[in-house]
């Protein structure tokens, strides 16, 4: 099965980068991927395969069935590019000012895509069903969570999720998957300080938020000190219009990242717990709000096992890096880790040679385009040997 696979799927090649480019020549923001979404319902349209859309907005469905009942599994990929004004020079360069795919949701989509018609060839080669979830909104408020809602992971009931990103830090033709954490929960705080306004010459006078603001960031700092697996960073500060009037009150936000659920709960609780016992030292009122974002993304062990040997089978021992660092950064993947069996492994594009080798999210980032016939191989792997292929 293994040269089966990947036999196949370098035969597709060509049509992976083709659609790749397509979509990063053509990127949209987070709940606009109407273009996204067309073409993408053209092509399996053009395959015979059924599929729903219009779900959370711009978000697709599709769906293969093997030769008899089984169990169900589900892949994602997200469509959304971000408001980064591209400065490529290729001849793939986003045709759409100020928008580009800075974070590679143009791989993952051309991944699945591709999957999806892969495993629609092999679907005599398996038992069960797969599905093939391409999601809105990963950028900005996530698009996850509202087709968990729609029902996707039901009728029929999905066992287990598995999903990509793509990693400059890792060399093209290899993957990364760590069991645990890897994605942090990415919440945000914002603090109103009140003071009591003045002259600034005359401080004694006044409640200065300033100088209480100023107290509260490096007290902030400690948080951190006692939870080593969380970020606390105050990222705006806005107060004052004059350099001789002390104001009335401050504003700050910023973010707070933890990799579990019980480090979430301590950071919301002490943040607020700092800006009450300086406010009330200094006799000022304030205003606390802490939001919650997309919570920590936790790999599931028996899946991220099942992702490691079907890379190793694909293309050796030295193609599957295991372990790894954590990220602070959020992914609303998160949502589908909640609630069944998931796993997302990093896929990688870099290659030094070609000087591929900007972050995400820069305006230089790019993909070693191989790195797609990796994806695509791993993925069908996964699905086979999940649903047990003879």
């Amino acid at each position: 099965m293994k040269d089966n696979i990947l036999s196949m799927a370098k035969e597709m090649e060509a049509q992976l980068v083709q659609d790749r480019r397509y979509f990063h020549q053509h990127p949209e923001l987070s709940f606009e991927e109407y273009g996204t979404a067309r073409y993408i319902c053209k092509r399996l349209d053009s395959l015979g395969i059924p599929y729903q859309e219009g779900i959370a907005g711009t978000g697709i469905l599709a769906e293969v069935k093997g030769k008899a009942e089984g169990k169900c599994l589900l892949f994602r990929a997200d469509m959304d590019a971000l408001p980064v004004e591209e400065k490529n020079d290729v001849s793939y360069c986003s045709k759409n000012a100020g928008v580009m795919h800075a974070c590679g949701h143009d791989a993952h989509t051309a991944v699945l895509l591709n999957t999806c018609e892969l495993l629609y060839r092999l679907r005599d080669s398996f038992s069960g069903t797969i599905k093939f979830a391409f999601q809105p909104g990963e950028e900005t408020d996530g698009g996850a969570k509202p087709m968990i809602d729609a029902g996707i992971l039901e009728n029929p009931k999905v066992d287990a999720c598995i999903a990509l990103h793509v990693d400059s830090d890792i060399p093209a033709g290899c993957i990364r998957i760590r069991k645990g954490p890897l994605y942090a929960s990415p919440d945000n705080f914002y603090i109103t300080v009140k003071g009591k306004g003045g002259h600034a010459a005359e401080p004694q006078h006044a409640i200065d938020p300033i100088l209480i603001s100023a107290e509260i960031i490096s007290q902030l700092q400690a948080i951190t000190k006692q939870e080593k697996n969380a970020v606390v960073t105050v990222a705006t500060i806005h107060g004052g219009d004059a350099t001789n009037v002390i104001p009335d009150m401050v504003s700050l936000s910023g973010t707070a990242r933890s990799l579990d659920c019980d480090t979430r709960a301590f950071l919301e609780e002490n943040i607020e717990g700092v800006v009450r016992s300086v406010c009330d030292a200094f006799g000022a009122d304030y205003e606390y709000e802490f939001e919650k974002l997309f919570p920590p993304l936790v790999n599931d062990e028996t899946v991220a096992n099942l992702i490691a040997e079907s890379a190793i089978q694909c293309f050796g021992e030295e193609a599957c890096i295991k372990g790894g660092v954590p990220t602070m950064a959020g992914e609303d993947f998160a949502y589908f880790s909640l609630e069944r069996p998931s796993a997302l492994f990093k896929l990688g594009c870099r290659n030094e040679e070609k000087n591929i080798i900007a972050p995400i999210h820069n305006s230089l980032f790019d993909i070693d385009e191989s790195a797609l016939l990796c994806g695509l191989s791993v993925f069908t792997s996964c699905a086979l040997r999940f649903l047990q292929a003879k």
